[in-house]
């Protein structure tokens, strides 16, 4: 199915009296690129992290961080509140009048992240921080998920309304060469003095020769098999983003060719509208995994 390439999840594990907490967020980019945040006792635990990162996320800036307090640890505002009071009580008792500042209240809060003990890593650990980083990866997955439905919805709407500018040039692209026959013969005798007849064998070589250059036939052939291969991946279970941005590159292609070889204004003014709209498909696809 298709996903989104930005997400959020958050998980949580108890064991040895201590809680784990795992966020994890990602957000665009071309290549998996993971930064991991672990306490330094449990740098151990980094690569196998990473392993569950990399068999959960194919592309994508991953930021992947790991909180460890006691399971019985107390809000940590109402925790700085009682120290401030400790603090402020013995100011008191030893006749201090200056009042604690915000400069102190910081230094009580960095003290009592000090104080957090963190455990040495062990089997049962990993396995707690496994299950945590499980939990966060199936919200992920689900954030991901419902994005990408909502993305792929657009991308369908706008290749919907590009489709219809392509078959708008099949139904003018066969009238060029008669068009261009008609007006040229008009040119020719609005020109030639009275009297003087235009050798009809010049006049369709030179008609054959404009139907030649002005031949759209493979492009517009291209660009029907680019359509139906947009939805083939939008329908894939695999990552489909960087397929379907390579694609934007091929549809731009072909109807870049198609507006360069053509001599009606017409076309020329679908090509137009039709690549500002692929340029906002290509937008929208770059979001997706």
């Amino acid at each position: 199915m298709v996903k989104s390439m930005t997400g959020f999840g958050r998980g949580v594990a108890t064991c040895d009296a201590y809680t784990i907490t795992v966020e994890i967020a990602t957000v665009n980019r071309k290549q998996f690129d993971a930064s991991i945040w672990l306490p330094r006792e449990w740098m151990c635990f980094e690569v196998k992290l990473l392993g569950l990162l990399k068999a959960s996320v194919a592309r994508g800036a991953v930021k992947c961080s790991v909180n460890v307090k006691p399971a019985g640890a107390s809000d940590a505002t109402a925790l700085l509140k009682g120290r401030y009071e400790q603090v402020r009580e013995l100011a008191q008792q030893l006749q201090i009048t200056a009042q604690p500042t915000l400069s102190d209240l910081i230094a009580l809060a960095a003290k009592d992240a000090e104080e957090v003990p963190i455990p040495e890593p062990t089997d049962v650990l990993w396995e707690a921080l496994q299950g945590a980083t499980t939990s966060a990866l199936t919200q992920l997955e689900a954030m991901r998920l419902h994005e990408g439905e909502r993305i792929a919805a657009d991308i369908r709407e706008r290749l919907s309304r590009l489709e219809t500018m392509y078959r708008e040039i099949c139904a003018i692209a066969p009238t060029q060469p008669t068009r261009y026959r008609d007006q040229l013969m008009k040119r020719i005798q609005e020109l030639l003095p009275e009297g003087i007849t235009l050798d009809e064998g010049h006049l369709e070589r030179e008609v054959a020769l404009f139907a030649d250059r002005c031949d759209i036939a493979e492009e517009l052939t291209r660009l029907e098999a680019h359509f139906a291969h947009a939805e083939t991946l939008l329908r894939r279970d695999e990552p489909c983003g960087r397929a379907l941005d390579f694609l934007c590159q091929e549809f731009f292609r072909e109807i870049n060719t198609t507006g360069s070889k053509c001599a009606s204004n017409t076309i020329s003014s679908v090509v137009i509208t039709f690549k500002t709209l692929l340029e906002t498909v290509r937008e929208q696809v770059q979001n997706l995994e």
